[in-house]
């Protein structure tokens, strides 16, 4: 059973798994974890909403708890679908549920919350997330989209400075609070898009500019630098960033970004 129940989440059939979970009922099998994540995950891959629901709902009323990796990627599909708030519902639900959320699943629901340009709860979800759960670099680099999308320019700007003032890598700090993360040329270069699209291509110019060098530029950080300078007027500049582009044969590189992948944990 559970064998075809993943045959139909590989095919995003999750009205064949739900079929498939109701005959195992009816044929008195107990409910079966890895089937329902099966489902769920099938449920996901189709962008339905709805039905997870109640089979998480059959999961707890059996005392089974939903594995991590269905409900992951089952809160980035909300993230997909523009559902913040139920991408949030379903990680405040982790718990009751009797599944940890791992960073990963932190990471999905602020990737919802980022594609919404949801900044305040964005951040407000950053700064809960717990001592032995820590925010990495996807977490601080999502909530900085999240900024961006939504107008809060400064907040953004306000982030990345705290990730390069503490400059760790999520860990502990000799039993202090865990050092944020260093910024990737993800983070960079959305803290250089908004800077752009906030008019202050001077300061988007001056923040490409002082870039660590360890953090080679990719091809979306270099088009945000030439839109800057371009708003400006600043037509040599951008030629001379287009040169390094070419240079660069327009590699895009390989940057963690966004929340939202729902992976593991």
């Amino acid at each position: 059973w559970r064998a075809m129940v993943q045959a139909a989440s590989q095919v995003a059939d999750w009205r064949g798994a739900r079929r498939l979970l109701d005959a195992m009922g009816r044929c008195g099998m107990p409910a079966d974890g890895p089937a329902y994540g099966h489902a769920l995950v099938a449920c996901a891959r189709a962008s339905e909403l709805e039905a997870p629901m109640a089979l998480l709902e059959e999961l707890r009323e059996a005392g089974v708890p939903p594995e991590l990796r269905p409900l992951n990627q089952l809160i980035a599909a909300c993230g997909r679908r523009g559902k913040w708030k139920l991408a949030s519902y379903l990680l405040a639900k982790m718990p009751e549920l009797g599944t940890r959320p791992t960073t990963v699943s932190y990471n999905s629901a602020l990737g919802a919350l980022s594609r919404a340009g949801q900044w305040e709860e964005a951040t407000r979800l950053l700064r809960s997330m717990p001592r032995d759960t820590p925010p990495d670099v996807v977490s601080y680099s999502t909530v900085v989209a999240a900024c961006r999308r939504g107008g809060a320019t400064q907040q953004a700007l306000d982030l990345l400075d705290e990730m390069r003032v503490g400059g760790g890598d999520g860990g502990g700090d000799g039993g202090g609070p865990p050092l944020p993360p260093a910024p990737n040329a993800f983070t960079f270069t959305t803290a250089v898009t908004a800077l752009a699209e906030a008019g202050r291509w001077r300061e988007a110019l001056q923040m490409y500019d002082d870039m660590p060098s360890s953090l080679p530029p990719n091809e979306a950080l270099l088009h945000a630098a030439v839109v800057a300078a371009s708003a400006g007027g600043e037509w040599r500049r951008s030629l001379e960033l287009l040169g390094v582009r070419l240079a660069e044969g327009g590699d895009e590189g390989g940057d963690e970004g966004e929340g939202g992948g729902g992976g593991g944990g």
